[in-house]
């Protein structure tokens, strides 16, 4: 079944809300094949890329032009690593805002172990979902696992309708206490949004069904895997960055409020998508686009593992005449990859396509 017919308009019911899905036609580009191509050769690659169409007028909808590298977009042959991070943060805000509830609401997570529950740890979900942000946090991005659990995750937000194909969260990134998630112990999750309301109190238990392997998961893990492809995550990256300007249909079931945490963090520290240069100038992976747009708004979530790199990014250069795009890549070359390292071949692939978007605007 193609990705069109995947994403047809279908109605979910659930506490997630009711969402309704679609997307335009990709196309394919040989320059832009080349392109990528040139970066690493001999290394399997995988990559989508959503840019901006110029407005027809001023009161137009948004379009954008999709573009897969080869027949790499619906492909999930990789492992997404920390990219999939987005899509507890996302579901959390939908879990919240579903129950009217802020982002500061404080979770406490409890176990039951042996007839009795046990109080593992508690944090605000806006903590969770900044730490994921600013450091790819393992244990907060485990933690809205746990909050959302395996079975909701993957039945009613990660499943075609609402623009996930082929997509599925099984597995944690920690086993170390007190965030980690033991699929098989009953879940208890309890959510204050103040001292003076009553709590919402959440329990679930992960039936054993293995939603990775029913959807495909073929890289590093043949059972309890995450799995996606870069279409989904380009998508989804764009679906958050654009929340207001896009028709209702296409919007998460989030707020306006939280979809502006999310695209920029806020004060006090916390963390959103967007990337800002340090006094020390551009790491590794903001070389990539700031040599080539230097004064663009960047939006980043990165991927790193021993053998794959990933980038999901969108460069926003419209202030200063330039385009604004989004991209989704994928390497197969991680931190052990040698003589040189995933890390610095996933930016070398993310600053060939800003210079082939750069030559076309």
């Amino acid at each position: 079944m193609s990705f069109l017919a995947l994403a047809r308009l279908a109605n979910v019911y659930s506490y997630f809300g009711v969402v309704m899905f679609s997307v335009s036609a990709v196309r394919a580009d040989s320059s832009l094949d080349a392109a990528m191509d040139a970066v690493a050769p001999g290394i399997r690659k995988w990559a989508t890329l959503c840019l901006l169409k110029p407005k027809s007028g001023p009161d137009a909808p948004m379009e954008f032009d999709w573009i897969d590298y080869r027949d790499t977009g619906h492909r999930t042959d990789f492992w997404p690593a920390s990219t999939v991070k987005l899509f507890t943060a996302i579901a959390a805000c939908e879990l919240l805002h579903a129950k009217q509830l802020p982002l500061d609401t404080t979770t406490t997570f409890a176990h039951e172990s042996g007839g009795n529950w046990h109080t593992d740890c508690a944090r605000t979900v806006r903590e969770m979902i900044s730490e994921v942000f600013r450091r790819s946090s393992n244990e907060d991005y485990t933690l809205l696992l746990r909050l959302c659990g395996i079975d909701e995750l993957n039945q009613s937000f990660l499943t075609p309708e609402r623009g996930f194909p082929a997509t599925a969260l099984m597995r944690g990134y920690t086993a170390d206490a007190p965030w980690r998630y033991g699929q098989k112990e009953r879940q208890r999750i309890t959510l204050q949004a103040t001292p003076t309301l009553a709590p919402v109190v959440r329990e679930h238990q992960w039936s054993g069904r293995d939603y990775g392997a029913e959807r495909g998961i073929t890289v590093l893990f043949s059972e309890n895997g995450n799995l996606t492809s870069t279409r989904v995550l380009c998508d989804c990256l764009r679906r958050v960055l654009f929340h207001p300007d896009l028709p209702r249909e296409e919007r998460f079931r989030i707020s306006d409020e939280q979809a502006h945490f999310l695209k920029h963090g806020g004060p006090d520290g916390f963390h959103g998508l967007e990337s800002h240069l340090g006094p020390q100038g551009p790491t590794v992976w903001q070389k990539a686009w700031a040599e080539v747009f230097p004064r663009a708004k960047h939006y980043q979530k990165l991927g790193l593992i021993s053998n794959y790199a990933l980038d999901l990014c969108c460069i926003d250069d419209r202030a200063q005449g330039g385009p604004c795009f989004l991209l989704a890549t994928a390497l197969n070359a991680g931190h052990a990859t040698r003589p040189r390292e995933g890390e610095q071949l996933a930016s070398d692939l993310t600053r060939a396509i800003a210079l082939w978007v750069q030559k076309r605007h």
